[in-house]
């Protein structure tokens, strides 16, 4: 069986390496027969993901006709071109299936953005009569649209990567669900060199992204929590901070770059000899999950960094500004406290919070000790239901 990953993108975003690796041992099908649409071959074959999937180039003619589109659809915006904006550059990739294939859409929370790539592909594939899953997902009411309603009752499985998404879908009559932990969840941390700050210092691991900073600056009002955050860690103890970039993208107009963030907040703190920002380039998404592994204490934006925290029972506070944080939580039987809304918060919220991390170091790692073999587990449990497709 051939297994086709559209939305794959690239491993500039860490977390995209993460759940191609980890749906490749999931599936349990050789590099040959697993198919990701790759932005980025050099990228992605330096973090191994070669070893996983097989990587098929994105069509780079593709970007100046998607600005064709995109000006198209300006001046005639309707439902058509819109669609046909989104489909256009997946077409060629998606010539390769047949109907003997299934197509897997990754990306956690793309349905939480606006209409995109998911819902085109997957209405094209339907009239195909391909089977298609929806693989780990997220989406709340707030996210919802008449579109991705349609969409989503055209799946042929959808596997809900937490409680509260998959109980919102259940109250929308959805039949073909399945409930299973995020699948990053299984990847084993890869030992690496650790930088030497670690030695006898206590680290602290931060990620902070544009999305919950509302754009890339520190001047907006949960950046101001966050610079509130690290002056009381900075004043009030003795640890170390380590920011801990997981995105690099910065192309095509987009500038999700992590490290961009980090450097803000590194220059607001006069490059203070306690502050340091994790060099990621040379690094995979398991050798980070290391890097992690060894804090003391997490707080984090990026699901799958958070994710890695978990897993690797790092007593961690989520940065939230979707369903799937709350969701993922409860699931692991966190306190609500360890979950902050970027875009819903009351001054001082982050650092109450924190202070509950600290003063609960010791209750939360054990828990997570505890409930983490388990939940680790889980995630095999989709092989069954990928037989009954």
């Amino acid at each position: 069986m051939r297994y086709f990953f559209p939305i794959h993108l690239d491993g500039g975003n860490r977390g995209c390496e993460a759940i191609a690796k980890s749906s490749a041992i999931l599936i349990d099908e050789k590099a040959d027969q697993l198919f990701g649409y790759c932005k980025d071959i050099k990228l992605d074959t330096h973090l191994g993901l070669t070893q996983y999937l097989t990587l098929i180039p994105f069509h780079r003619g593709c970007y100046l006709i998607d600005r064709f589109l995109g000006a198209i659809n300006k001046l005639f915006h309707t439902a058509q071109t819109a669609a046909w904006r989104q489909l256009y550059p997946y077409r060629s990739f998606l010539r390769h299936i047949t109907n003997e294939d299934i197509v897997v859409s990754t990306g956690g929370d793309m349905m939480c953005y606006d209409n995109n790539a998911v819902i085109y592909t997957n209405n094209w594939l339907h009239q195909k009569g391909i089977k298609t899953i929806l693989w780990g997902c997220s989406m709340g009411p707030e996210n919802m649209t008449p579109e991705k309603l349609d969409t989503l009752k055209r799946f042929s499985l959808i596997y809900t990567r937490e409680s509260l998404t998959h109980e919102y879908f259940q109250s929308l009559g959805l039949k073909q669900l399945c409930l299973l932990p995020d699948p990053a969840f299984i990847l084993p941390a890869e030992p690496c060199e650790v930088p030497t700050y670690f030695s006898n210092n206590r680290i602290i691991g931060i990620n902070v992204s544009n999305y919950i900073m509302g754009g890339m600056t520190i001047d907006s009002a949960f950046g101001q929590e966050i610079i509130q955050l690290i002056t009381n860690i900075l004043q009030e103890t003795n640890q170390q901070i380590l920011l801990i970039p997981h995105v690099t993208w910065n192309t095509g107009g987009i500038n999700q770059d992590d490290r961009q963030m980090a450097r803000l907040i590194h220059q607001h703190f006069n490059d203070s000899n306690r502050i340091h920002i994790l060099d990621i380039d040379a690094l995979n998404y398991c050798q980070i999950r290391y890097i992690i592994s060894k804090c003391q204490l997490f707080i984090g934006a990026r699901t799958h960094a958070v994710i890695s925290a978990y897993s690797m029972c790092v007593p961690t506070l989520a940065l939230g500004y979707s369903i799937k944080s709350r969701g993922i939580a409860k699931d692991l039987g966190l306190d609500e406290k360890l979950v902050v809304n970027s875009k819903h918060f009351q001054k001082g919220d982050l650092l109450r919070s924190f202070t509950y991390l600290m003063q609960q170091e010791v209750d939360i790692r054990e828990h997570l000790q505890q409930v983490m073999p388990t939940y680790k587990q889980k995630p095999y449990l989709i092989r069954e239901q990928l037989k009954q497709i």
